[in-house]
């Protein structure tokens, strides 16, 4: 996950991604390319904002009453010289007992896999 974030947050950063109009559907679909052997893409929830400052970046997971709270997830492209934060995550199903609870702290006892890459683009 790690990669895929860091591989199309790049193109997010040096303006290839938003210079290609790509739509939210597309942008999610170009991320899960990169992920796709791994997860189940229709469960891929992605987040792309931008922000003030980098300390305005939030550094947990947005988890409410066990689960992923994706109500604040939006599609934002930035333009030039923009603080921006490319998330993506995936809730991991867990069949073992004991890894599930020792690991989890999801109601329906999955684990995050979170990626996740904050940065300023580049002047375009």
């Amino acid at each position: 996950m790690d990669r895929a974030v860091a591989k199309i947050g790049r193109e997010v950063r040096t303006g290839q991604i938003t210079n290609a109009d790509l739509t939210e559907t597309e942008f999610k679909a170009k991320l899960c390319a990169e992920v796709n052997f791994m997860f189940d893409c229709s469960k891929l929830q992605v987040d792309l904002k931008t922000y003030g400052s980098f300390g305005a970046v939030p550094t947990s997971a947005p988890v409410k009453d066990g689960d992923l709270d994706a109500t604040g997830f939006s599609y934002t492209k930035p333009t030039g010289e923009m603080i921006t934060a490319l998330k993506a995550y995936y809730k991991w199903p867990l069949y073992v007992d004991v890894l599930r609870e020792m690991s989890t702290g999801m109601s329906d006892h999955s684990f995050m896999v979170v990626g996740s890459a904050a940065f300023m683009t580049e002047p375009y």
